[in-house]
């Protein structure tokens, strides 16, 4: 009863009829309890989403995959004669690295670096490259530089009919 009373003094509401959805609070806080714990369950949810798996920036426009090399056995990457001898080629979308020591000799690598997942995106002569901490590899798949410790994942490949595949 005395909040009531409270309402009914109030200058808005001379006649005691206050709707009390529409009339403005006096003290405690602007948000309901629902809404502040609605809003509270969306920054948490945005927040694991933010720091969830998959593919992801890592600040240096390269990206982390961490995840299995794509591409199934059987897959056609591409002629062989695109792979230089001495160098190798990047196929990004199969997360594959293939390269060519000598005349001949095919090696298949994944493209994920073992430092933090990044995908490696070039070859300079003999050197695998890792954009994002700046890794090198050999044309084994042998660390050459760090920060990683671990060689490229070997993926094995065949050459038949001028084509390189997955085996």
């Amino acid at each position: 009863m005395t909040t009531f009373q409270q309402h009914a003094s109030r200058p808005d509401d001379a006649a005691g009829t206050t709707d009390e959805a529409s009339a403005p609070r006096r003290g405690g806080p602007a948000l309901g309890r629902r809404a502040m714990l609605a809003g509270s369950g969306a920054v948490a949810l945005g927040t694991v989403a933010a720091c969830g798996g998959g593919t992801t920036g890592d600040g240096g426009g390269q990206q982390q995959t961490g995840d299995a090399p794509a591409g199934a056995p059987g897959t056609v990457l591409g002629p062989a004669s695109e792979v230089p001898v001495g160098g190798g080629k990047v196929y990004a979308d199969q997360q594959l690295v293939v390269t060519q020591p000598t005349a001949g000799q095919f090696t298949g690598l994944s493209s994920v670096c073992t430092h933090q997942g990044c995908s490696v995106s070039s070859i300079e002569g003999d050197t695998i490259i890792c954009p994002c901490h700046d890794s090198r590899f050999g044309l084994d798949g042998a660390v050459r530089k760090g920060p990683a410790q671990q060689p490229l994942q070997s993926r094995p490949v065949t050459v038949a009919d001028g084509s390189v595949t997955l085996a």
